[in-house]
């Protein structure tokens, strides 16, 4: 299908029987919405703090890192005899049709990724959600507590024997459970500056990429996270993701077609044997730039198929006599 957005997700939760509420921040003040339709507040460019995951109403998981510049609008509770665009597939109409999400592509949100630097808080939590960064913590601490209980036990003991061996791993061991917290921190402040420059610098070669190319950076990373929920919801077990950083952005051109290579960060949260859990991964999403978009004003839904001619209902994705895919409203799709 063309068009497979959060209504698969949403999809899967109902028959897995999670519930996942969101928490925003939107201008200082905290708003919520859930995939159970209970809280559904207003969200206008409100940044993701917190996701918590339930099952049969009991909290299962809970994430809390997220990238502040992506900032997520939800339509509803405005005028709904006003006009709104779906900034995903670029359909036009009233926000009534839109509650529910773009009567076209089924989008519920639109993303709006800002131009802004990064405060510490994200590099922070990027430097301490690496498990890498965990186990050379661990590393680090049980060196240097079993070098300061080999100092102590050698000065304070008479003799030096075999016992002595086993209560220095013994007391390393203890000292080094009581300060892993203590060197977590230590650590995460001490490659905080050299991760953060880095990622800065990240941010202003993407600052200049879309200076230089003239892309629509709305429409590009909604056409992305929509690709995205096509990729990771096709796969079992998947019931969420959130993409964490883009690390890479490179354009280039096939036959013609202008084409985006993204390398991104995300996090893929899963549900097996009834547990909730998360991983991180680096992936790569290539699109190509789509010249045929069209513009459907509100109530319009029947279009000539690009290659029978037939008129045909948009919002299914494909045309029911020749089956070509319908792929003349998003303007950035992903080479499969």
């Amino acid at each position: 299908m063309a068009f497979i957005s959060e209504t698969l997700q949403m999809r899967r939760l109902t028959e897995s029987g999670v519930n996942i509420k969101t928490t925003y921040i939107v201008d200082g003040t905290l708003r919520y919405r859930s995939t159970d339709a209970n809280l559904q507040e207003d969200v206008h460019r409100g940044i993701r703090c917190r996701k918590e995951y339930f099952r049969q109403g009991k909290l299962l998981h809970t994430e809390k890192i997220f990238d502040s510049r992506m900032e997520y609008t939800y339509v509803s509770g405005m005028d709904e005899e006003a006009q709104h665009t779906c900034e995903n597939c670029g359909f036009t109409g009233k926000v009534k049709e839109f509650v529910n999400g773009c009567p076209c592509c089924d989008a519920a949100s639109n993303i709006d990724y800002a131009d802004k630097e990064l405060g510490g808080k994200h590099h922070y939590d990027l430097v301490l959600q690496s498990p890498v960064y965990r186990i050379i913590t661990g590393v680090v601490d049980y060196i240097v507590s079993f070098l300061l209980c080999s100092l102590w036990i050698i000065n304070t003991s008479r003799t030096f024997n075999g016992y002595d061996v086993g209560k220095i791993f013994i007391y390393s061991t203890i000292l080094a459970m009581i300060l892993y917290y203590f060197f977590y921190l230590c650590d995460a402040y001490a490659v905080l500056g050299p991760v953060r420059r880095y990622k800065e610098k990240q941010n202003r070669r993407q600052q200049e990429f879309w200076t230089a190319t003239g892309i629509d950076k709305k429409r590009f990373y909604n056409n992305l996270n929509y690709e995205a929920g096509r990729r990771y919801y096709s796969r079992p077990n998947i019931i969420d993701y959130d993409i964490m950083d883009y690390t890479g952005l490179q354009e280039h051109v096939e036959n013609g077609i202008l084409c985006v290579d993204v390398e991104l960060k995300v996090r893929l949260v899963y549900l097996r044997g009834g547990r909730i859990t998360s991983a991180y991964q680096k992936d790569t999403f290539s699109l190509s730039h789509n010249d045929r978009v069209m513009t459907l004003d509100s109530g319009i839904h029947v279009i000539k198929c690009p290659k029978c001619d037939a008129n045909i209902d948009v919002t299914k994705g494909v045309c029911e006599y020749c089956g070509t895919a319908i792929d003349s409203l998003q303007e950035w799709k992903w080479i499969n």
